[in-house]
């Protein structure tokens, strides 16, 4: 009797949790798509920040100004790693704790989380502005670029904290239950950001420092939706006395740790749009370096609705896991591949049905640059097929918190393949070997990511032994009744 009593109250349990948190409910495919719908439209929109300021530097600034915004993108890349490393280890961190049912614990472990990601960032946008005119003669900046570059990553840099606060909502935002604000709050920045950017292009002519100031409005009113928001409204998770002393350490560590992959992403891409720089700039001179520019602003916005999807299911993988619900997990890797699948496919298909289009809104003057990138984007857009799926294993592993599984597909994906077949390829294929070599390097991920992915299916079977030989948990997924 008391046996019944127990299951009967863990069952009740389960059911209250689902009526609580949505993460905690079982997803169809469509129910998921739904669910993830959100965080598809904030990724969409904060790539189109970038994209937005590359379509009005175009127009009204010129193709040396679009090459500057990429030798400056870099460094900004570091202050958007950190905030995104620290956010995503950190929710898929307090996901889990609200997975098993400890919310205070989660409050105070999302406090302290917030004021450490601030202060880490804050501290390296300093360090880039007091060495401003030695990071860019790092990045490569010519002197024709040099100006534009010194202004552009100057303003962008002096809103880090907004920028910071900005990609840390929007990871839990989805944790608190609530992916919809998330999605509106990133809309309202970027319109806002779009609107600036028509003025101060424009009207008030003030070139790349425009674009650069516009989008940092747009951080500031993102961030100030976020900090109204867990001050007031949060379903679940709240401003409180923040995690201290050496568990707070211990879970920071922990957070970083598990995080490190989306870090490595940021700073590979940092690192990859460099070498694109110095190589395009090899092969074709300061109008290479603008069509990589256009190519990598496209790449931003078609691989958004990837990320954003991969954003958005990440937190239900973490709570699941931490309900240590192994059939769920399963259910939810089959529908997510699935999801990519056809949103490789449609992106692909857009790209090589619209490129031409999309080509000209950045470089509206046509000419010798405007006909190589649509070239390179042709070839370069293959990727995309692929891109979707190795974006998603490194999510993935960081939101079971295995987070050197989630580093190590990230490094192989975004840095090492990458670099390697970007030195490689144009050596026998000239620029070709250049727009060639981000697909091959999703190639070469897939066929780890394949063998990895298998890994952690097989992991999360029923009745599957205790895992030997990956990865360093080595708890074995008890499953409960999914209804």
């Amino acid at each position: 009797m008391m046996l019944e009593k127990d299951q009967q109250g863990s069952i009740t349990s389960r059911r209250m949790a689902r009526a609580v948190n949505p993460l905690a409910r079982t997803h169809t495919l469509w129910s998921l798509l739904r669910f993830t719908l959100p965080s598809i439209g904030m990724m969409l929109v904060i790539s189109l920040y970038t994209v937005v300021d590359g379509i009005f530097i175009g127009q009204y600034a010129g193709a040396n100004a679009i090459a500057a915004s990429n030798i400056a993108y870099p460094g900004i890349n570091l202050v958007i790693g950190l905030a995104i490393m620290i956010a995503s280890g950190g929710s898929a961190l307090v996901a889990k704790t609200l997975g098993e049912r400890d919310q205070p614990l989660a409050s105070r472990r999302f406090t302290m989380l917030l004021f450490a990601t601030l202060g880490i960032d804050c501290l390296v946008a300093a360090l880039i502005l007091l060495f401003l005119p030695e990071v860019l003669a790092f990045l490569g900046a010519t002197p024709l670029l040099y100006e534009d570059a010194r202004l552009y990553l100057g303003i962008m840099t002096g809103f880090a904290p907004f920028l910071t606060l900005l990609l840390f909502f929007n990871y839990f935002y989805i944790v608190d239950g609530a992916p919809k604000l998330g999605f509106a709050a990133s809309t309202l920045s970027g319109l806002l950001n779009g609107v600036l950017d028509y003025v101060f292009l424009a009207h008030f002519h003030w070139g790349i420092a425009g674009a650069a100031f516009a989008t940092g409005i747009g951080y500031c009113a993102a961030a100030a939706v976020g900090l109204v928001y867990f001050t007031r409204y949060a379903k679940t998770l709240h401003f409180v006395r923040p995690h201290l002393g050496f568990a707070a350490l211990h879970d920071l560590g922990q957070t970083m740790s598990n995080g490190s992959s989306e870090l490595v992403t940021e700073l590979a891409v940092g690192f990859t749009t460099f070498l694109f720089n110095l190589v395009t700039f090899r092969y074709a001179g300061e109008d290479g370096i603008a069509a990589i520019t256009v190519i990598l602003y496209t790449e931003m916005l078609m691989t958004s609705i990837l990320m954003g999807f991969s954003t958005g299911i990440a937190p239900v993988f973490s709570y699941q896991f931490g309900a240590k619900n192994g059939r769920a997990l399963r259910r939810l890797m089959r529908q997510a591949l699935k999801v990519l699948a056809l949103f490789g496919l449609l992106s692909f298909g857009a790209s090589q049905l619209f490129g031409d289009l999309i080509v000209r809104l950045f470089l509206p003057q046509g000419g010798h640059v405007a006909e190589m990138t649509r070239r390179g984007f042709l070839l370069y857009s293959f990727s995309f097929l692929l891109v979707g799926f190795n974006l998603f294993t490194s999510g993935f592993f960081t939101a079971i918190s295995e987070g050197l599984l989630s580093a190590l597909s990230s490094f192989v994906r975004n840095l090492a393949a990458i670099a390697v077949f970007l030195i490689v390829l144009p050596r026998f294929l000239g620029l070709t070997g250049v727009w060639l070599a981000v697909p091959a390097a999703d190639l070469a991920a897939v066929l780890l990511n394949v063998v990895l992915l298998f890994w952690a299916y097989d992991r999360f079977r029923p009745s599957a032994p205790r895992p030997r030989g990956m990865g360093k948990r080595r708890m074995a997924m008890q499953t409960c009744p999914e209804n």
